[in-house]
């Protein structure tokens, strides 16, 4: 038809245009590489994979944070874990032969972890132009930055901090002096990192938490590396701590019989019930191989559905039903029949089931005992939004002096 075109694509990332605030989603996990002891915010799986690289072995962080986008979630929160001996790879330029060897610049890997060996950096001097040089950054043998015709180190340490992708890679430091720096035949590599993954400890994973900071707002907070009861206290508190919701799993092996059991253990505990939502079983998705799928914990399939309720209809809305049908995962570890689920129910589990050839979630249960006021997880994710967008509304007004005609009161309650 005249004037109308249209495109087809693959699509890749969040189904939704527009976000709100309640829908994010703060992830603890394991990555291939990037920063560590800070949250940074991704809004789609590209962009994570920009900071934290693709898929890691030994760990559920990339492909829970490909779930939550896939399934429509738009902004996450990532906080990665490493272990306490780490070696943060770096590679120092000196000067030209003939000038002392000085050292010039440091260039240091964004993070620990022994892909700093994939980053190579070479000096070409002169450059294009006489008393000039140029520092080009390699990762895995691709240029991805070149500074062009520099005439001091401090010129050209600026271009690389400034660059959108060397800066996700690495970071330059200028060591001072006015001297220009050697030549390079050929691109030298950082030296080895280490992350110290296998000396990971619960406590780690939980002092990781305080990455994802007040100011950051409400949402939901999970871990994917680890159903340790230690690890869910932690979540529970955070969730309680923060006005954020908690999502919790079991073991990606456990039985009925066994996710029952841990939903009244945690029930049962006290910490913050009404915070927390449990999940199971453990879900598949598909992996860039054909045909061979992945089985990673169910919580970013339900943070992804979550996330959608909340930006088409609203906090109270779960992320449930006809609206939580799965468009990336593939599979589930146990299939789930009305009575089972029901039974889930009852121990305050929400069963991700196939319905009508669809795989959705069957539940929006909390943890808490109090039905009355709790019993859906929803109640305190409404509750959540209102006290942050309380606080920050008459954040405006702290040191306003009260007054005898209510001046100040009135502008509380308009606020409110």
């Amino acid at each position: 038809m005249p004037g109308v075109s249209i495109q087809t694509a693959v699509r890749v990332g969040p189904a939704a245009a527009t976000s709100v605030e309640t829908s994010q989603a703060f992830f603890v996990g394991k990555a291939a590489r990037g920063p560590v002891d800070s949250a940074k915010l991704v809004t789609s799986l590209a962009e994570f994979e920009a900071l934290y690289g693709g898929y890691h072995t030994g760990s559920y962080l990339h492909p829970s944070v490909e779930t939550f986008f896939e399934e429509g979630g738009t902004r996450a929160y990532i906080s990665r874990v490493v272990g306490e001996t780490l070696v943060v790879g770096s590679r120092t330029l000196v000067s030209l032969a003939g000038t002392g060897g000085t050292n010039l610049m440091t260039i240091t890997a964004n993070g620990p972890g022994s892909w700093s060996s994939d980053i190579t950096v070479q000096c070409v001097n002169p450059g294009t132009v006489a008393g000039t040089f140029i520092i080009k950054i390699f990762d895995s043998g691709t240029l991805i930055m070149s500074t062009g015709n520099c005439t001091t180190v401090a010129q050209a340490v600026g271009r690389i901090n400034a660059n959108a992708a060397a800066s996700k890679r690495v970071i330059a430091t200028d060591l001072g002096g006015s001297l220009l720096p050697h030549n390079d035949a050929s691109p030298v590599a950082l030296s080895n990192g280490d992350a110290d993954e296998v000396n990971i400890t619960t406590a780690l994973y939980n002092s990781a938490l305080s990455d994802f900071l007040e100011s950051y707002g409400t949402g939901v907070v999970m871990n994917v590396e680890s159903d340790n009861s230690s690890v869910q206290t932690a979540l529970a508190n955070h969730a309680n701590t923060y006005n954020r919701i908690a999502f919790l799993y079991g073991g990606s092996a456990d039985t009925v019989t066994d996710a029952k059991a841990d939903g009244n253990t945690l029930a049962g505990a006290g910490v913050s019930t009404e915070h927390i939502a449990y999940f199971y079983p453990w879900v598949y998705v598909p992996t860039s191989v054909a045909g061979v799928n992945r089985l990673i914990p169910p919580v970013a399939y339900a943070a992804g559905k979550r996330a959608v309720a909340h930006t088409q209809v609203g906090a109270h809305r779960p992320g449930a039903g006809l609206i939580s049908v799965a468009s990336f995962v593939n599979g589930v570890a146990t299939d789930i029949d009305k009575s089972t689920g029901d039974s889930l129910d009852e121990a305050y589990v929400n069963a991700i089931r196939v319905i009508n050839n669809t795989i959705r979630i069957y539940g929006a249960r909390s943890l808490s005992s109090d039905t009355s006021n709790f019993r859906y997880i929803t109640s305190q994710d409404v509750v959540n939004q209102i006290v942050v967008e309380a606080n920050r509304s008459l954040e405006d007004l702290i040191f306003s002096v009260i007054d005898g005609r209510n001046t100040i009161f009135t502008a509380v309650e308009s606020k409110l």
